[in-house]
């Protein structure tokens, strides 16, 4: 008697263990909104569109926010995040540049000018979420849309040949504003300023892995491809590019 009593109970407890599953699994597939915290890493350049301009390699940043997905479809999602980014860069002048010292007027030419930008965003990415069905406890997808950033701060270091500022006056620069710099370049059609505006195309892709109900882990790998002017500059065009390694939360 003991031993059927075992059994039955036994069974009971399989089945409902199912059935507490499935309502999970379900529950999970069927909600219209879900939300979670991210944070990532990416290493960022510019690439110019001036013949004066070449590259200058890599620069590290990060990033940091709040995502919510709408589910549209059990495949299909509308994406809006809201992030902290850094989307730094780096670029080189080919031929020398003038500078004038504003206060007395005197020129002075420098040649192999460097300038390091660092790039501080509010961005809000959108985009349309394309995700497979669950494969064991994990969802992949793909993902297209926009990352448009705001401007928060922005800095500058300059680094050349025969520079008229001394070399600690010539890191952390404001580019953000109307700064009243000793020494400006003489080219007006360069400026150093920031663009208040940044919009890139991102595309990517990622998993979601399923801990527990509702809870979700996120791995997401995305490259952005800026196609508006980094600076304020009529003739210099500069854009940004980025690539992003993050991870989050789903609750």
């Amino acid at each position: 008697m003991i031993k059927k009593i075992a059994t039955l109970a036994l069974m009971v407890s399989v089945l409902s263990s199912q059935t507490f599953g499935q309502d999970s699994k379900s529950s999970n597939e069927s909600r219209k909104l879900m939300f979670g915290l991210k944070a990532g890493a990416n290493l960022s350049w510019f690439k110019p569109d001036s013949k004066n301009l070449s590259k200058g390699g890599f620069k590290p940043g990060f990033s940091y926010g709040i995502m919510g997905d709408y589910n549209l479809q059990p495949n299909y999602a509308l994406s809006l995040e809201f992030l902290i980014s850094t989307l730094n860069g780096k670029m080189q002048f080919k031929d020398s540049m003038l500078y004038k010292n504003t206060k007395t007027n005197v020129s002075s030419k420098a040649a192999d000018v460097a300038y390091e930008y660092t790039n501080k965003y509010i961005q809000i990415p959108i985009s349309m979420k394309f995700r497979t069905k669950e494969i064991g406890m994990i969802k992949y997808y793909a993902q297209f849309g926009l990352a448009p950033g705001i401007r928060i701060s922005s800095k500058v270091k300059i680094d050349g040949n025969n520079l008229p500022w001394s070399e600690d006056d010539r890191k952390n620069i404001k580019t953000n504003e109307s700064s009243e710099e000793d020494f400006e370049p003489i080219d007006n059609t360069f400026s150093d300023d920031v663009s208040f505006l940044n919009i890139p195309l991102i595309i990517g892709g990622g998993i979601e892995y399923n801990l527990s109900g509702n809870t979700s882990a996120y791995v997401n790998l995305r490259f952005e491809n800026g196609f508006t002017n980094v600076l304020k500059s009529t003739a210099t065009s500069v854009f940004s590019k980025n690539m992003s390694l993050s991870v989050g939360i789903f609750f």
